[in-house]
């Protein structure tokens, strides 16, 4: 990657986090996740259209606000805090909502505010069917991850006209969900993806994810796997297609680090 672009989503992660940043909130709830890969994608989409540096800035500072705070709400579920975590969580989400709409009326887009609008729906709309995923298969389960994760950004390059990048965006999106959730579950903390995955494969047990014997887990891991190989060749399919040397060799990065953790996985286990 260019130092200049780097310096681009360096400058843009920066005022993201000005922007949300919370002295209160942030003694009670953790510091919200800035996806440097998400930033590339939209930086990427908006590359050789006619706007300034400061509303390329706006736009994908405003994609990410909105993407944050939906994410904030996703961990209002977690029952595992106590209640005065659980209610900061839904009003930092609120908060970085406003501030979503704060930054729009910067950019005087009134078009761009409907878009949005339509991919928040379409979230929450797969939020839902992954909170009911008692009766979906693994592979229903993932696409619907997927669609949670890209939704926004989806929205984005359609109205911005970058059709090209959305495969790409999609399949790098789900790649980098993929391995946070079998991370959290490696870590002890909670995966909605393993969640899910034990009560597919396991129903009849009852037991969370964290009380399954070794050998249970290891199936549940074993699945996880699965569905990061299909999803790296799926990217790696989207790459070649896409035609982006800059995020071709994002990509490349990934894939080593995907392969080093898995070594690592593989002899801690």
């Amino acid at each position: 990657m260019s130092y200049q672009r780097e310096q681009q989503i360096a400058a843009i992660k920066q005022a993201i986090e000005e922007e949300v940043a919370h002295d209160y909130l942030n003694q009670f709830i953790d510091a919200p996740y800035i996806d440097e890969d998400r930033i590339l994608l939209l930086i990427s989409s908006l590359a050789g259209q006619p706007y300034t540096e400061h509303e390329v800035k706006q736009f994908v500072a405003t994609a990410m606000l909105i993407q944050i705070a939906l994410d904030t709400h996703e961990k209002v579920t977690n029952a595992k805090e106590n209640q005065k975590s659980r209610q900061l969580t839904v009003l930092a989400g609120d908060y970085f909502s406003s501030l979503y709409y704060k930054l729009l009326a910067g950019v005087h887009n009134v078009r761009l505010v409907g878009i949005l609008a339509e991919g928040i729906k379409s979230v929450n709309e797969y939020k839902v069917m992954l909170y009911q995923f008692d009766n979906s298969d693994a592979e229903t389960f993932v696409g619907h991850l997927k669609k949670t994760e890209s939704a926004i950004i989806t929205k984005f390059m359609q109205f911005f006209g970058s059709q090209p990048l959305i495969r790409l965006s999609e399949e790098l999106l789900l790649f980098n969900r993929l391995l946070r959730e079998k991370e959290q579950a490696e870590n002890g903390k909670r995966s909605i993806l393993f969640e899910a995955l034990n009560k597919m494969a396991y129903p009849g047990d009852g037991r969370p994810f964290e009380q399954l014997p070794h050998e249970k887990k290891r199936k549940l891991f074993y699945i996880c796997e699965k569905y990061l190989k299909e999803s790296i060749r799926a990217l790696q399919a989207a790459a070649m297609s896409c035609g982006n040397e800059m995020l071709s060799e994002r990509i490349r990065l990934l894939m080593g680090r995907y392969g080093d953790a898995t070594r690592l996985y593989a002899e801690e286990g």
